[in-house]
């Protein structure tokens, strides 16, 4: 059964600081947990310094058409590149304490940052942090569809990293005159980059967000005229309460206070800006 449209929105980005412009999409404006923050964003220059996360996996994947590579760095001591293409998940758990800065100042640097909700069995798992080169994310290719599988699966490719939450990521570029179906789970939306798509009897252009209701297994979309690039996105829902602490996402009040008592013990460890 096919997923009925619930919502699409258009979007754009905004400036948020000299040097980062961003398109955010949180779970509270557009109900999209397991998810709790998807953005996409352009950053040319170090904008938010070392800083804790608690309680959730924090994703980082570059876009192929990315000018400039990210360093990551945590307090455990991980040092990576993320280069045009890779991906780097922070599973924070119990709580961790990391920055991502472009590793040439004023390139160009072109990605999601997107937040993965743990389920509370989960929320306080051992920090700890996943990274795959380009090279290493599958990708599936015919003459009009292009996907790399970011998280999850997709015609029997899958994805280098498996998370506590399993969710499935997939950067999607169709030709014209091309029609695809996916695979759906209860929480599903694509998120439209750029070109023109047919998602039921809706076009879709530009920039733009196409939630799904929850019914319904398969998403089938085709392009017309226009070719189309997209995020496919889809996961279920813990369906558990959500207590936010800016950087940390608990189930309970006083799994928060905890989280907080140990970040003021140190016990997240220390990360010296550069």
């Amino acid at each position: 059964m096919q997923k009925p449209v619930a919502r699409i929105t258009p979007l754009q980005f905004r400036q948020n600081a000299p040097g980062f412009n961003s398109v955010d999409i949180f779970h509270s404006d557009y109900g999209i947990e397991p998810f709790l923050v998807f953005t996409e964003f352009h950053m040319d220059r170090p904008i938010f310094g070392p800083h804790p996360h608690a309680g959730v996996s924090v994703m980082t994947y570059m876009m192929p058409d990315s000018k400039g590579s990210f360093l990551n760095r945590d307090s455990r001591g991980d040092r990576s590149i993320i280069e045009p293409g890779g991906i780097h998940v922070t599973q924070a758990g119990s709580g961790v304490k990391h920055d991502e800065v472009p590793t040439v100042n004023l390139t160009d640097c072109h990605g999601f940052q997107i937040w993965i909700n743990h389920a509370d069995k989960d929320r306080l798992v051992a920090p700890d942090a996943f990274h795959a080169l380009s090279k290493d994310v599958p990708e599936v290719k015919s003459d009009k569809v292009f996907v790399r599988v970011v998280q999850g699966e997709f015609s029997g490719a899958k994805s280098p990293i498996e998370l506590v939450t399993r969710t499935t990521i997939l950067d999607v570029s169709l030709e014209p005159q091309t029609e695809v179906e996916f695979d759906a789970q209860e929480m599903t939306f694509i998120y439209l980059l750029e070109g023109a798509l047919m998602v039921g009897d809706n076009q879709v252009a530009g920039k733009a967000m196409v939630n799904f209701e929850a019914s319904g297994s398969k998403v089938r979309v085709k392009t017309e005229n226009d070719a189309a690039h997209f995020m496919f996105v889809c996961g279920t829902p813990h369906h558990e309460p959500i207590v936010y602490g800016g950087p940390f996402v608990m189930t309970t009040s006083e799994q928060m206070h905890q989280t907080k008592l140990r970040l003021g013990r140190g016990e997240m460890g220390v990360l010296d800006p550069l």
